[in-house]
């Protein structure tokens, strides 16, 4: 059981709330008050700091549970919300807040206390990483100061070391010494995972147009936040229309938010390093980042005063390029995964950050966005590097045979069971087990599934003896799982037993930077593959891939390419043969425009190809060939999406 927890009810309905007081005494936990109001859970927030809060959406008053929810986020206080309203879209707007948890009522007791030790888990585990992130950012400090090199080297060297604390797409450091402007302008901007282009006063001109004079001009009517301060979406755009240098970065290299750190200096008498972060999202920073700076600047102090010390020419024009230079991407343990977007390089942060924990990941994103690569590389990071990585497609297998085929089973078990069969448990033990397409396992496999994750033991079908397997869980699916808990068909318990550590992969369609290098790649691997001579794309074939919405995401790209190799009479691809495919439908009647889900897309985008086979889903030049799908997962699609035989 969680240890016992100071936990604060806000609750508009008396009974719900005592009896959810009743069930915490209950397990040991202490209750500090029942609040049926955002102001009323203020006040109790206020007089006792609670180490969790049970938060309903809908309360008293006019604040919801979810702007309750923004307080509680900036406060690092952990919240689980109770709703019975299972619209997709409140749940949404709940998960943007970042809970440790959701309980659709009615819940149980038992889901209940689940969920409350799972919360605990996500807030220890979160401290525990940022602590050590911070203090081996404290290391690398030591160690950068005390290396030779040119000034710009050894701040870019800072700057990269804070990509693990503050995350940024571009990031602008100040130099004012004595209360003057530095003529110096150094910056770089983040294009791929260590590869960074350096931002000197030539590179501005470049990116902007502007002359130098007309930049410093710029420079010198832009204030400089003496503390540490955020911007982000509106705010953002506020402070641009009063801030030059901001909005140039916004105009001319799209950034959407911004965060200052200031480190001022005293050896040097009135000035400092000032620190301007900025993102390509809208929000991106937080209020736990300004706690954060403040921790930092003392460190940073030292390290920057160190540095200074070693070039007292701080004001000489340095001409020289940082030598910015990244580690192969092969040697990082990311070789099957393509592509540089901002979208792609946050995933690959997320997944340095994970792997080498034993921490159980959930990766969801739609079909063809590449989960099995991304589980692959957390293995290949992790310290089971060198241990069985065993992946099973939970979708693939009938409901009768999918607990023989994780748990294994004893001879004679069943009918047609005439030898001990070692199951995927056992043959991931000291190593990594892949759960593919999750979502759709049946409801009363899920609660074995909890029970070997929790207890890290299995029963083979059969058998009487409990096996201890050491395994790290690593699960997938293209579901919505909150609308799988909140329809009853997915275990609230197991939900969050997977997700402690989850990874959204962006659709295809959201990092189309990264098509033309994904074209390239299958055009040079599929070229060799099939013996043809085959090494360019046509500017107009790109540009089609460019405006495709790409329902089946790479997967979908990938077999397009191939198929236009083999198509292809020369060593460039001049056309693809994207699907006929309506993104946009008027309707004739009402003249209203619509866009088609991305479900409608992918139904549509089977029955097309259904069609274009005949029927035939099995076998050398049918549908699952040319999705690019194992038979029985085409055919679970099939099933979900409500395609029938009638279609095609």
């Amino acid at each position: 059981m969680a240890k016992p927890l100071k936990i604060l009810i806000v609750e508009d309905q008396f009974v719900e709330a005592n009896h959810l007081r009743l069930m915490l005494k209950k397990a040991g936990h202490s209750v500090i008050g029942m609040a049926r109001s955002v102001p009323d859970a203020k006040y109790y927030i206020a007089e006792q700091r609670p180490e969790l809060v049970l938060l309903d959406i809908f309360l008293s008053g006019k604040e919801t549970g979810i702007d309750l929810a923004e307080i509680l986020k900036d406060e690092n206080i952990p919240f689980i919300y109770l709703s019975a309203n299972s619209n997709e879209e409140v749940l949404s707007k709940a998960k943007l807040t970042h809970p440790q948890g959701f309980l659709v009522k009615p819940f149980r007791e038992k889901d209940l206390l689940v969920t409350i030790e799972i919360a605990e888990y996500h807030q220890q585990y979160g401290m525990e990483s940022s602590i050590r992130k911070e203090l081996l950012f404290q290391k690398q400090l030591k160690t950068i100061v005390t290396k030779s090199g040119t000034w710009d080297e050894r701040v870019f060297n800072i700057i990269t070391a804070l990509q693990s604390l503050i995350s940024f797409d571009l990031v602008m450091a100040v130099f004012y010494m004595e209360n003057k402007l530095s003529s110096r302008v150094l910056g770089y901007a983040r294009t791929g995972l260590h590869e960074y282009q350096r931002i000197g006063i030539e590179e501005l001109q470049n990116i902007t147009a502007l002359k130098e004079s007309e930049i410093t001009d710029l420079r010198n009517k832009s204030n400089v936040e003496t503390n540490a301060t955020f911007y982000n979406d509106e705010d953002f755009i506020k402070i641009c229309e009063k801030d030059p240098l901001k909005k140039l970065m916004a105009t001319s290299m799209n950034m959407k938010s911004n965060l200052m750190l200031p480190v001022p200096l005293a050896l040097s008498g009135n000035g400092g390093l000032y620190l301007s972060f900025f993102s390509r999202q809208t929000d991106n920073y937080n209020k736990n980042h300004l706690t954060l700076c403040e921790r930092l600047q003392e460190p940073l102090i030292f390290a920057v005063e160190n540095l200074i010390s070693h070039d007292k020419k701080l004001d000489k024009k340095n001409t020289s390029e940082t030598p910015v230079t990244a580690k192969n991407i092969k040697d990082l343990g990311f070789e099957s995964i393509i592509g540089k977007s901002p979208a792609l390089l946050k995933i690959f942060d997320h997944i340095l950050q994970v792997a080498p924990a034993d921490t159980t990941v959930l990766i969801t994103g739609e079909s063809g966005t590449g989960k099995e690569s991304i589980a692959h590389s957390i293995k290949e990071l992790s310290n089971r590097k060198n241990q069985p990585f065993v992946k099973i497609n939970c979708s693939a297998l009938p409901p009768s045979l999918i607990e023989s085929e994780l748990f294994g089973h004893e001879k004679g078990s069943f009918t047609g069971a005439s030898e001990r069969r070692i199951g995927k448990f056992e043959q991931a033990d000291n190593g990594t087990l892949f759960l593919d397409e999750i979502g759709d396992m049946p409801l009363e496999m899920q609660a074995k599934l909890l029970r070997a994750i929790q207890e890290k033991e299995i029963e083979r079908v059969g058998g009487n003896d409990s096996i201890k397997v050491n395994v790290r869980i690593i699960a997938a699916t293209n579901c919505n799982l909150e609308k799988e808990v909140a329809d009853g068909r997915f275990r609230l318990d197991l939900y969050y037993r997977l997700n402690v550590f989850p990874i959204q992969l962006p659709p295809l369609r959201e990092r189309k930077e990264d098509i033309g290098l994904l074209a390239r790649h299958f055009i040079t691997f599929y070229s060799s593959k099939t013996g043809k001579n085959v090494t360019e794309i046509g500017e107009s074939a790109l540009k089609s891939l460019l405006s495709y919405q790409w329902p089946g995401n790479i997967r979908e790209l990938e077999n397009l390419i191939e198929r236009s190799i083999l198509l292809a009479k020369t060593n460039t691809i001049e056309h693809i043969p994207l699907p006929a495919f309506d993104e946009i439908k008027i309707n004739a009647n009402s003249n209203e425009w619509f866009f088609k889900t991305i479900q409608e897309n992918e139904r549509e985008h089977i029955i097309n190809v259904l069609e274009k086979c005949n029927g035939r889903i099995r076998g050398a030049g049918g549908a699952s060939e040319i999705l690019g799908l194992p038979p029985t997962t085409l055919a679970s699609r099939m099933q979900k999406l409500g395609i029938k035989r009638s279609h095609f």
